[in-house]
């Protein structure tokens, strides 16, 4: 029988481990699941803070599209965050079923300077080279913007595993008019498979907007739904039930299946 596979990139400051919850209701489904991390997201933060300065947006898609190049089957292939950045960039350039976006940050040519999101950001975009320098994490930005509507249990729980982020990719993001080599640009055309977009209507870090524009560029094959009372990290706490139920609807209407798996329920 061929596998129900499955790729989840975390996002910035993030690791596998921010997919633990979501991880488990997947495999209960019979999903395989892969959770690669990100170049250095794997080192000790001081480590970390050593290496992932320049790091550039490019170089985390070239090491996800060799990883999905590995695998038995073509996956479904999600993230949140930047990580849905990540993961349109990567299916534009391997087969795929399907892609599945978690509040995902803004492609070239996207307005990335929303206020909330600007202020979450601002202290190190104040620093001079900051396009070198590692990205902290600061917990007041953090629990207001990225984590506000979790528990204050589960937002510290979720904050503690967080991990350095680099500034480079973070220019090439943010700053997409000043990369000659378009880094964050996604060849929408490239992405022929189903497309689900899911924004958390209380979402600060990525203002809500950024989804709604990326569903209009989904307009064939693409379907977008903004959950109400959600934040940005809608695969942990309480809203996970929520994403669960669309992911699902959206693969029973669109038929993501394995071909023998179709085969045997006929």
């Amino acid at each position: 029988m061929a596998k129900k596979e499955i790729v989840l990139i975390h996002g910035t400051w993030g690791h596998a481990s921010n997919w633990d919850d979501m991880r488990a209701e997947l495999e209960a489904r019979g999903y395989t699941v892969h959770t690669p991390i990100l170049r250095y997201h794997d080192l000790p933060v001081w480590e970390g803070a050593l290496k992932l300065g320049t790091v550039r947006l490019l170089d985390y898609v070239n090491d996800l599209v060799d990883f999905v190049k590995t695998l038995d089957e073509p996956p479904i292939i999600g993230g949140v965050s930047m990580g849905g950045l990540l993961a349109q960039l990567v299916a534009a350039r391997v087969e795929n079923k399907g892609l599945l976006l978690l509040s995902p940050a803004p492609a070239w040519g996207m307005f990335p300077f929303y206020p909330s999101m600007t202020r979450t950001f601002y202290k190190h975009f104040l620093q001079w080279g900051f396009w070198r320098k590692p990205l902290y994490p600061h917990w007041e930005e953090f629990r207001w913007s990225v984590v506000n509507e979790q528990t204050e249990e589960k937002a510290r729980e979720f904050f503690y595993s967080l991990k350095l982020e680099s500034g480079r990719a973070y220019m090439d993001m943010g700053f997409w008019f000043l990369d000659p080599q378009r880094s964050s640009w996604v060849d929408v055309d490239a992405i022929t498979t189903p497309v689900l977009i899911l924004s958390g209507a209380k979402d600060r870090v990525v203002a809500p907007r950024i989804a709604r524009i990326t569903a209009k560029r989904y307009k064939k094959n693409g379907k977008l739904v903004v959950l109400p009372n959600s934040d940005h990290v809608m695969m942990v706490g309480k809203e996970l039930t929520n994403t669960m139920r669309e992911f699902d609807q959206w693969v029973a209407e669109n038929n993501i299946l394995p071909e023998a798996e179709a085969l045997e329920d006929n």
